[in-house]
């Protein structure tokens, strides 16, 4: 009997930390809109000082988090100088304006993976593209169909 509580709960201490890396994808993306191209450690900066996040993930992990947001793209390459006086290069990151123009498109483009529960419910599958997406106004297809694949 106490084996198997140890044991269902061992299975549940990953939703922790997927919900905390959800949270982090969407306070990024926030950030990036009100604040403009930056690089990681910029974000990371500002991260710590959001009070939603309680800990701000390693380089390696918000490297992940912003390369892998379809929301956000490298922008270029910002030169920094290290602490032993070296110069290196970092990518600076910023949100696809041609893709997202609005404050409201943030939500609508949004992947699974930094969906609220709310927004899990009411995301439907674009015919056009398959991406699981909340839909805008007027259906299917998706921002992304809408914006990219149907012209204008």
């Amino acid at each position: 009997m106490i084996v198997s509580d140890r044991l269902k709960y061992q299975n549940q201490a990953p939703l922790s930390m997927s919900a905390n890396n959800r949270r982090i994808r969407r306070v990024i993306v926030d950030i990036l809109w009100d604040y403009g191209p930056m690089t990681k450690q910029q974000v990371a900066d500002i991260l710590q000082d959001h009070r939603g996040i309680r800990q701000v993930p390693s380089p390696q992990s918000l490297s992940a988090l912003l390369s892998k947001n379809p929301q956000v793209i490298c922008l270029g390459i910002e030169r920094v100088e290290t602490a032993g006086g070296g110069k290196a290069r970092h990518m600076k990151f910023g949100i696809d304006r041609n893709l997202i123009r609005h404050k409201d498109d943030i939500m609508l483009t949004r992947p699974v993976n930094a969906m609220t529960p709310t927004q899990r419910r009411e995301a439907v599958k674009c015919l056009g593209c398959g991406r699981t997406r909340v839909m805008p106004e007027g259906g299917p297809p998706c921002l992304h169909c809408r914006r990219y694949i149907t012209p204008p």
